[in-house]
């Protein structure tokens, strides 16, 4: 045997790597003895066991690069019945470590079943050592590089995350005897559901809210432009028509052919209690006042994203004392219970209209629970609810 393949050998930077661990299980001595001393001739590391349940219990208790097995033990020795078995188990506990069969001859249709319940490859009885050493360092290899792969996708999942709880600005402190609460249940790791809160002078604010047609990593995407362009054009005096006929255009450029973006944007001065807004397509926010009248705010234009020369609207009203507002996506309304009856706009007019003198926090943690008992903790989108209460 040459060195050539030792994992042990020092590498190009002087630092030695750590042996591969291999777990060998067979039902017959020799062949234990046989493949331990050539993986360990080729600078591997090896424990060797004789029963399924030693696999099992081996796996659980340390950690193996590799795990090369036999079908056939002390149960049953010919029909592989009980290898099989043990690789269905051995994958209810363990779904990274690769495995490597052994197979006699005659046997390729025990040895597809078993790469069907989750083995790596599998090797055909006699064997060469070449061919089992080649084989045992491909599958350890593809191993460690799914292995990284994953770690990076967590890595770029927890950045993501990261990206977009601050894309969704669910809170402000209370001005002049307005208070805002809100939450965000997203369908992956990150959605399409966009909210944002943005102080504008010491007594106003805009609220702004939006739901991008798609889920996942393009929704997320999608998202962030839209919350770089706001940004870039929001301003103390913004006027939100202006704003949604600045975003369409800007986003109609850029839009996938069948995407689109609902948007709603409303611009609230605490002090005078006026409230200007234009909806872009969006559901309608519910505003319901202290004697249980509910207005739905509709008044803007159609969707972001689709026409650059569509334009908007906007119009103005009074907040008083006692008014309730709620913005949501449409993962609210459409949320679906076991017989497919979707929540709908009119339970959240109910549930508003119900909890009118609650807290801000009060109405929106309701509101949810309600739309999670509706559809039993099964949404089927992103799902965002923002409450802005007026003392």
């Amino acid at each position: 045997m040459t060195d050539s393949y030792s994992t042990s050998l020092v590498t190009g930077i002087g630092v030695a790597t750590k042996p591969k661990r291999v777990l060998v299980a067979d039902d017959q001595q020799d062949v234990l003895h046989a493949i331990a001393l050539l993986l360990k001739l080729e600078g591997f590391e090896s424990q060797t066991v004789m029963h399924p349940a030693a696999v099992i219990e081996a796996l659980g208790a340390s950690g193996f690069d590799l795990l090369i097995m036999d079908l056939n033990y002390t149960l049953d020795t010919t029909s592989g019945t009980e290898g099989l078995d043990l690789i269905s188990s051995i994958r209810k506990i363990n779904t990274a470590v690769p495995v490597l069969v052994i197979t006699a001859w005659g046997t390729i249709e025990l040895a597809v079943e078993a790469l069907q319940r989750g083995a790596s490859d599998f090797i055909q009885k006699p064997w060469t050592n070449s061919q089992l050493i080649q084989k045992s360092r491909d599958l350890i290899t593809r191993a460690e590089q799914a292995r990284r792969a994953r770690v990076e996708l967590e890595e770029e999942q927890q950045e993501s995350v990261e990206i977009q709880r601050k894309l969704l600005s669910l809170n402000l402190p209370a001005q002049h005897g307005i208070t805002v609460s809100g939450d965000c249940r997203s369908m992956r790791y990150v959605g399409g559901d966009y909210c944002h809160l943005t102080t504008l002078t010491p007594s106003k604010f805009s609220v702004s809210i939006a739901d991008v047609a798609g889920k996942g990593v393009p929704g997320a995407l999608l998202t962030a432009s839209l919350r770089g362009l706001e940004k870039s054009i929001v301003t103390h005096d913004v006027h939100p028509q202006q704003l949604c006929s600045s975003l369409n255009e800007a986003l109609a450029e850029i839009m996938p052919i069948g995407k689109f973006v609902s948007f709603f944007f409303a611009v609230i001065d605490a002090e005078s209690r006026n409230l200007s807004y234009s909806n872009a397509g969006h559901n309608p926010p519910i505003l319901v006042r202290a004697d249980g009248t509910a207005l739905e705010l509709r008044i803007g234009g159609g969707v972001l994203g689709l026409f650059s020369d569509w334009t908007y609207e906007q119009t103005q009203l009074k907040l008083e004392s006692g008014d309730r507002l709620v913005l949501y996506t449409d993962g609210i309304t459409e949320a679906e219970s076991r017989h497919n009856e979707e929540f709908g706009i009119e339970r959240v007019k109910e549930i508003m209209v119900h909890h009118r003198t609650a807290q801000a926090e009060d109405i929106q943690r309701s509101l949810m629970q309600a739309v999670t008992q509706h559809c039993e903790e099964r949404f089927h989108d992103d799902a965002t609810v923002v409450v802005i209460a007026v003392q």
